[in-house]
């Protein structure tokens, strides 16, 4: 309870003097005169002198008491109830700081680490109900292999980062943090301090995959604007040597066997080499193409009828799921064909690449669905079953000239041209993988609705 201060004991003080002479004054000049009056017309005569005079003085000091200790009980009364009603107050505002504060505040008795004392947010954080939290061990709340020894730890200064297990079976990221707090009473306690990291690590990610994209961004830029002057001083040479093979493969005279094959050997290696100029060159012209209104999947049903034969020829099951009245989006259809076959011809590379002895069928499936916040999103997946992409490469498949299929002809420029086009259009393009396991490439873009109420 609140301590009195000396001011009020002292303003108690002189309102009871105060008081206690008010009740004399009251007392001798309305009550005892006519009191005393009656006592002598009571008891008249000599012989009763002392008989009146004892009356008198025990029926004077009786009611000067009663009197003063009424007033008094009164006064400790009201003041009692004036600091009860403070002090509730007092507690129905801490209270209310208590539970309405954004972090998780609890105490944790440090006998056992039973949680006694909780506010809602701890309970919210845990994914758990008020009863469920209380008197129970927090390290079982916190569903981690958390030790005596981390308690411990978390008594000291500082902020602990580690992930809680809810009942609901998902991994929470929070921040926790314990304060020993002193009191009278002997039961030693600290307030533990918790707050959910999840917004947090969201933005942090989010962040790192913008970061991600604008690193991306600028080794695309470099590269085209290298690829312009490359792609100018290889190409007419290269025809030319192309031409001069094709004139000699074209003339009839007699030639070996080994001349006529290092004559087509000349032919293709230049149009390999033709092929990285073509490449190189997409680079160089991005941003050059006029933007129009494309239906996405009919992008995707003509790039897939490209790959049928070869698809069956391979026993690879193809799955195509594309959501009805799929929006259109702002983009340019041949470029955005160009990104379809390439990961089509991507896939078909990975599944031909998987054993041929697997149980699990080869599976391809392109699915195309609205997506986002009031589906103002485009989201098409490529998923194949297929060799996958080791964890260490997957950070560089949109990297120009990297690749896993070198022996065979892979150039490296698909992905990094797939990944420019994409961009070009505003949307993004990612990827997820696990290695002999599957393959997933996600590209979102905006629907039409959107960029034209942006324009408007």
């Amino acid at each position: 309870m609140r301590r009195f201060d000396y001011k009020v004991i002292i303003f108690f003080v002189g309102l009871t003097v105060l008081l206690t002479i008010g009740v004399i004054a009251l007392w001798e000049l309305t009550i005892r005169p006519p009191f005393f009056a009656w006592v002598d017309t009571n008891y008249p005569g000599e012989a009763n002198v002392q008989r009146r005079w004892d009356i008198k003085q025990r029926v004077e000091h009786v009611a000067i008491s009663f009197m003063v200790d009424a007033l008094v009980v009164t006064l400790l009364l009201r003041l009692v109830h004036r600091q009860q009603r403070q002090l509730r107050a007092s507690e129905e505002r801490y209270r209310a700081l208590f539970e309405q504060a954004r972090d998780g505040i609890g105490v944790v008795r440090l006998s056992d680490y039973h949680l006694v004392e909780a506010n809602n947010q701890v309970c919210e954080i845990l994914g758990r109900r008020q009863h469920d939290c209380l008197q129970r061990d927090i390290r079982e709340l916190f569903g981690t292999n958390t030790t005596n020894a981390q308690v411990d730890v978390g008594q000291q200064s500082g902020e602990h980062e580690l992930n809680v297990l809810t009942p609901q079976g998902q991994w929470r990221p929070v921040s926790v943090s314990f304060t020993p707090l002193s009191t009278d009473d002997r039961e030693k306690v600290m307030i533990m301090s918790l707050r959910d990291l999840s917004m947090r690590k969201k933005l942090e990610a989010d962040r790192e995959e913008m970061q991600r994209q604008l690193y991306e961004s600028s080794k695309l830029a470099s590269v085209g604007e290298l690829s312009a002057g490359v792609a100018h001083e290889i190409n007419n040479p290269l025809n030319g040597i192309i031409n001069f093979a094709q004139l000699l493969k074209d003339e009839e005279t007699p030639r070996s066997e080994f001349e006529q094959q290092m004559i087509d050997g000349i032919i293709d290696e230049g149009e390999r080499i033709a092929k990285i100029v073509r490449g190189l060159l997409t680079f160089a012209s991005a941003n050059t193409h006029e933007l129009t209104q494309v239906h996405f999947a009919d992008s995707i049903k003509t790039s897939i009828a490209l790959f049928g034969r070869q698809f069956e020829k391979d026993d690879i099951t193809v799955e195509i799921d594309l959501e009805a009245d799929l929006p259109l989006v702002r983009a340019d259809g041949s470029r955005l064909r160009q990104v379809v076959v390439n990961l089509i011809s991507n896939a078909h590379h990975a599944l031909k690449a998987k054993p041929s002895d697997t149980v699990e069928r080869k599976l391809f499936r392109i699915s195309a669905r609205r997506a986002g916040k009031d589906g103002k999103l485009v989201r098409v997946e490529f998923y194949d079953n297929g060799v996958g992409i080791k964890r260490e490469d997957l950070n560089k498949v949109f990297d120009p000239f990297f690749t896993t299929r070198r022996e065979t002809g892979g150039t490296g420029l698909g992905l990094s041209v797939s990944f420019g086009i994409v961009r070009d259009f505003g949307g993004t393009i990612t990827v997820e993988s696990e290695a002999g396991k599957f393959t997933r490439f996600i590209i979102e873009l905006a629907a039409i609705e959107t960029l034209e109420a942006e324009y408007a």
